[in-house]
C-alpha cells in the first residue's frame, strides 16, 4: 500500500535560532520514514542572523531556483500534504504567499506551522495586506504554538487552529543539586535589544545597589548589541566583577551553562514559545520572563516561574531579588519547571502530536480536542 507523501518546506540552519532549530528537529523525526514517504525542500536564502528579513539580488536568484525545484517536486513527487513553516509578516510574507499560491495551483493540502507573530498588526495595517493574508490562509490547516497566540490570526483565519508548542530533546536526565554561594543568574539568548539585554543589565545594577549577592552570565551571539557594549556597560556601572559576558555557546557547552545556573532570565519584548525557556525548565531552573506571546502558557506564575511586563527594570529587579533571597522557593520552582517540561514539552510529545495532526488532515477528520497541546 502506497504511503502518504509529505513535503516539508522549512528554514534550516544556518543561521541557528529557534525556528531553524525546531525545523531541524521536525524533519529528523525517525518515525516519518516508516509512516510516510517524505521529502524536504529547504528555504535557504540567508546564512546569518543579519541576513534575516533582507532582500538581496542573491536571494532573488535563489528564489527563482527554488520555484523551479518546487514545481518539479509538485509534478513528480505529488505530495499528499505540504508542511510549510510560513513567515506570515514583513517582506518575507510576499515570498511565502507566492509559494503558497503555487502549491494551491497543484491542489495539494497545506499545513502552516506558525513560529512567528505579528499577523494581526500586519492585517490592521492596510486593507491590501489583510486581503492577501486571508487569501493565503484560506483553505489551509494552521498550527499555532500556544493558545494565546491564536489571537494573532483571529482576523484572517476562521477555523479553529491546532495548538502544538515546541518540544526539545531530553539531554538532562537527572535532578541537579545547586549549592552556589552566590546564586548564578543566566541570560542565554542572542544579544538583541528586543530580547531585553539592556533591561537585564540595568536590573543587575539595581540588584548590586540593593546589596544582593549574585553572579551573572550572559551567553549569546551579538546581533544589534555587541559583547563590547555589554562589557563596557558593566565596567562603567561598577559590576564587571559580577558579570561574565562570554559570547555564544552551543551543544554541551550551552548545557554546562544551564547546569551550573540557579535562575534563568529572558526579559524579551516579543516572543512566541522560546526554546531557551524550555531548555532552562529541563535543567530545573526557575524562570523569570516577560508575559508576552506564548510565554504565559508555558510559565505558571509563582509555580515554575515569575512573569513581568516587558521593559520594566523595576519589576525584573523585584522578581530577581525575590529568588536570590529565597533558596527554597528557587529550588521548588525549578523542580516544578522540570516536571512541567517532562509532561508537555519533550521532543517525543512534539512528534506524537504533529503525527496526530498529519493523520487528521490526510484523512479529512475533524479536529479532536485531545490533539491540541497546551
Amino acid at each position: 500500500m502506497m504511503k502518504p507523501r509529505i513535503l516539508f518546506i522549512v528554514q534550516l540552519p544556518p543561521p541557528i535560532h529557534g525556528v531553524t532549530t525546531m525545523n531541524q528537529y521536525t524533519i529528523e523525526n525517525p518515525g516519518w520514514r516508516t509512516k510516510y514517504d517524505v521529502k524536504t525542500l529547504p528555504l535557504h536564502f540567508g546564512q546569518s542572523l543579519d541576513d534575516i528579513g533582507k532582500i538581496t539580488s542573491l536571494k532573488m536568484l535563489h528564489m527563482v531556483g527554488f520555484i523551479f525545484r518546487l514545481c518539479r517536486i509538485l509534478i513528480q513527487f505529488r505530495p499528499s500534504l505540504v508542511y510549510f513553516t510560513i513567515v506570515p509578516t514583513g517582506k518575507i510574507f510576499y515570498r511565502d504567499a507566492l509559494i503558497t499560491a503555487l502549491i494551491k495551483l497543484f491542489r495539494r493540502r497545506i499545513v502552516f506551522h506558525l513560529h512567528k507573530r505579528g499577523i494581526e498588526e500586519m492585517a490592521n495595517g492596510s486593507r491590501h495586506k489583510k486581503w492577501l493574508l486571508r487569501r493565503t490562509f484560506k483553505g489551509v490547516t494552521t498550527i499555532c504554538l500556544s493558545e494565546k497566540l491564536t489571537a494573532d490570526i483571529r482576523t484572517i483565519y476562521e477555523p479553529k487552529p491546532f495548538i502544538l508548542p515546541n518540544g526539545i530533546e531530553i539531554v538532562n536526565k537527572r535532578n541537579i543539586e545547586r549549592n552556589n554561594a552566590a546564586p548564578r543568574i543566566l541570560y542565554l539568548s542572542n544579544l538583541v535589544i528586543n530580547k531585553g539585554i539592556e533591561v537585564f543589565l540595568q536590573s543587575l545594577v539595581e540588584l548590586h545597589k540593593l546589596g544582593c549577592q549574585f553572579h551573572a552570565r550572559i551567553v549569546g551571539a551579538p546581533v544589534d548589541y555587541t559583547i563590547e557594549q555589554a562589557k563596557n556597560f558593566c565596567k562603567t556601572a561598577g559590576i564587571e566583577h559580577l558579570v561574565d559576558v562570554v559570547g555564544p555557546k552551543f551543544g554541551t557547552d550551552k548545557f554546562d551553562e544551564l547546569e551550573v545556573a540557579d535562575i534563568f532570565v529572558l526579559p524579551s519584548f516579543t516572543e512566541c514559545v522560546p526554546l531557551s525557556i524550555l531548555e532552562a525548565m529541563q535543567f530545573g531552573l526557575p524562570v523569570v520572563a516577560t508575559c508576552v506571546g506564548g510565554i504565559p502558557d508555558i510559565l505558571q506564575e509563582g509555580v515554575n516561574g515569575l512573569l513581568i511586563p516587558p521593559g520594566s527594570v523595576k519589576d525584573l529587579t523585584v522578581r530577581l531579588k525575590q529568588l536570590l533571597m529565597d533558596k527554597p522557593q528557587r529550588v521548588q520552582m525549578g523542580h516544578c519547571a522540570r516536571e512541567r517540561f517532562l509532561q508537555k514539552y519533550t521532543l517525543t510529545n512534539f512528534y506524537d502530536s504533529l503525527t496526530g495532526i498529519f493523520e487528521q488532515v490526510l484523512h479529512n477528520k475533524p479536529q479532536k480536542q485531545e490533539s491540541s497541546v497546551s
